[in-house]
């Protein structure tokens, strides 16, 4: 990559930063007001969701797949808080999705440095919270979605 394209993607990083700060603070009072009330406030997950749903496709754009793979998974487990139950289910999505953001602002502010072995190891639970839930939703890739569209 030219320096040109690489002091590009630095800038692209550092305004995506600045944007998730004011998500993170949206995102911080989302899951404060659900762990205030639990069953009342659950709806509030789909917040949480549509802000992961940005930083993915951001994540993605800027060439951090790894930023967007946490992103994915924080988004299938708040839509799944939506539909939890009980109190503990709801808990345990309210607990894992303040790792996903601590993460996600964490790696972003550090995206130079190595970090795989911290992102494993929160995938893993993430992925491990997701199957409690009974997974996550079917996804369709490019392929499907060119087959699909050549039909009409």
């Amino acid at each position: 990559m030219n320096s040109q394209n690489e002091h590009d993607r630095h800038e692209g990083i550092q305004d995506f930063i600045r944007e998730l700060s004011d998500f993170a603070n949206t995102a911080e009072e989302t899951l404060t007001k659900i762990e205030n009330d639990l069953e009342s406030n659950k709806n509030l997950f789909s917040v949480f969701a549509e802000k992961m749903f940005a930083i993915r496709g951001t994540s993605e754009q800027l060439g951090l797949p790894h930023i967007a793979e946490i992103a994915y998974l924080g988004e299938e487990i708040s839509l799944k808080g939506i539909q939890a139950e009980t109190r503990p289910q709801i808990r345990k999505c309210v607990g894992s999705l303040w790792d996903a953001l601590t993460t996600v602002k964490y790696l972003l502010e550090n995206y130079t440095a190595e970090t795989s072995e911290e992102q494993a190891i929160l995938k893993n639970r993430l992925q491990d919270t997701l199957k409690a839930f009974g997974g996550a939703r079917p996804r369709v890739n490019q392929e499907e979605i060119e087959k699909l569209l050549n039909r009409k």
